[in-house]
């Protein structure tokens, strides 16, 4: 007890001024560090709490740090409201109601709290100015989070022999997943993909040779640990990024073409042959629902809830009172099988067609803020976005950080944007000696 103590007072002038630094530079200083925590989940806790870990924490600090600064001052010029944040908290609104008539108060409630976290952090950081410095340190977090998620990954694979498995108390197995102690293989492995466009893009704009073979590194580095979680889903999502960072590519489109060829030539080489046990996944059909089964129950419960919902977070208590009906589907077994494993499916049996008007309003809207973005700034946060929304097809996905940090990418873009073009504006305007008051000539 004495020897806690102790360490817990002289960690305490460490930990306040992390906290204060947090708080008076919550874009600089926090923001980055809540990206570069994103891949780790509640591996780097400080409690049991849903809210224990330290992404968690640092997004506190993050949100509390921006209301101060927007208390304090003006929004600041060069922000004007995106569409997106009165959708998204129209979208919030909506899941607080569902509680009124939710098959389960306790679980809309429970979700509604992270799902409150993570959008009112989304609006916060959409309403605040930003210039290209704040969004560079955004983008390192992320690369230095992914990093630091693979090499996690490939100690557990090299020096333990194995993976986790996603059996509770087996611990490390030889043919576990990466990801089953993380964020779970699938969300793992989109979690891996809005990194690996930024090095993949900085890989063909850095400055010179050696930046660009380092990005390039990493690129593969990254599309490794996509491939150590054996994830299908996760090597659409991360083909998809591929495509459109190539398409919308200002500069370097055959480098980025050709880097993309080769990568998803290695990739489908380690999906077939699993080298070292890379991607390699038992499926025990048995244990659990797959896709198409946990999709044809949705639809069949869809005209009983479709039109209002069942209340946020009560998926799982329509697929156990619905799954009986539909011939040849699963019984669930294990809570990581209580998913929609499809965002719209999710929206409409939860909060009805209201809300998936809206999450898909909310997706479209940020996608064409990309759309819209200058060349130079557009291929990451665009191809970025398109990845998640991919992967939303196959995941249950909108409670993780990574979704979010997508869609705060495209909106920090889009800020840095309109503040770069309110900057150039007065450079093209005459001189104010050349200008003559109106009324008088």
């Amino acid at each position: 007890m004495t020897t806690q103590l102790l360490l817990g007072l002289a960690a305490a002038p460490i930990i306040l001024g992390v906290v204060v630094v947090c708080l008076r530079e919550p874009m600089r200083v926090a923001l980055p560090v809540y990206a570069a925590l994103t891949p780790f989940s509640g591996v780097l806790s400080v409690g049991s709490s849903r809210f224990g870990s330290l992404s968690s924490l640092v997004g506190l600090l993050l949100g509390a740090g921006l209301v101060l600064q927007l208390v304090r001052h003006d929004r600041g010029a060069g922000v004007r409201l995106s569409a997106t944040v009165p959708i998204w908290m129209l979208f919030l609104g909506l899941t607080a109601a569902t509680v009124l008539w939710s098959r389960e108060p306790s679980a809309t409630v429970s979700g509604f709290k992270v799902l409150g976290s993570l959008v009112l952090v989304y609006v916060v950081v959409a309403l605040t100015p930003v210039d290209r410095a704040v969004l560079r340190r955004v983008e390192n977090g992320l690369l230095a989070g992914g990093l630091a998620a693979v090499g996690y990954g490939l100690f557990q694979l090299i020096v333990l022999g194995g993976f986790p498995s996603d059996i509770p108390g087996v611990g490390i197995v030889s043919d576990g997943r990466f990801g089953n102690d993380l964020l779970g293989p699938n969300n793992q492995a989109v979690a891996m993909v809005l990194p690996m466009v930024i090095s993949l893009s900085r890989s063909v704009r850095a400055g010179d040779r050696a930046r660009q073979l380092a990005y390039l590194a990493v690129t593969g580095l990254l599309l490794l640990g996509v491939l150590m979680t054996g994830s299908r889903g996760g090597l659409i999502a991360s083909a998809a990024a591929i495509v459109v960072l190539t398409v919308v590519a200002s500069s370097g489109r055959r480098k980025l073409l050709t880097y993309g060829l080769i990568g998803l030539v290695l990739a489908g080489f380690v999906f077939i042959f699993q080298p070292f046990g890379l991607a390699e996944r038992n499926v025990e059909t048995t244990s659990s629902s797959g896709r198409t089964d946990i999709w044809r129950v949705g639809l069949a419960a869809c005209p009983d809830y479709c039109a209002f919902g069942s209340g946020w977070g009560t998926f799982p208590i329509v697929y156990a009172d619905t799954q009986a009906t539909v011939p040849g589907a699963s019984v669930l077994v294990g809570a990581g099988a209580y998913e929609a494993h499809n965002v719209w499916l999710l929206a409409a049996i939860e909060v009805g067609l209201a809300g998936l008007l809206l999450l898909t309003a909310g997706l479209v809207a940020s996608i064409v803020e990309a759309v819209r973005l200058p060349g130079g700034l557009r291929g990451p946060p665009l191809s970025g976005l398109v990845a998640t929304v991919v992967a939303a097809t196959f995941l249950s996905n909108l409670e993780f950080k990574f979704f979010w940090m997508a869609l705060m990418l495209v909106v920090l873009s889009r800020n840095v944007a309109r503040r770069e073009a309110l900057d150039a504006a007065p450079r093209n305007a005459p001189p104010a000696a050349d200008r003559q008051p109106s009324g008088h000539r």
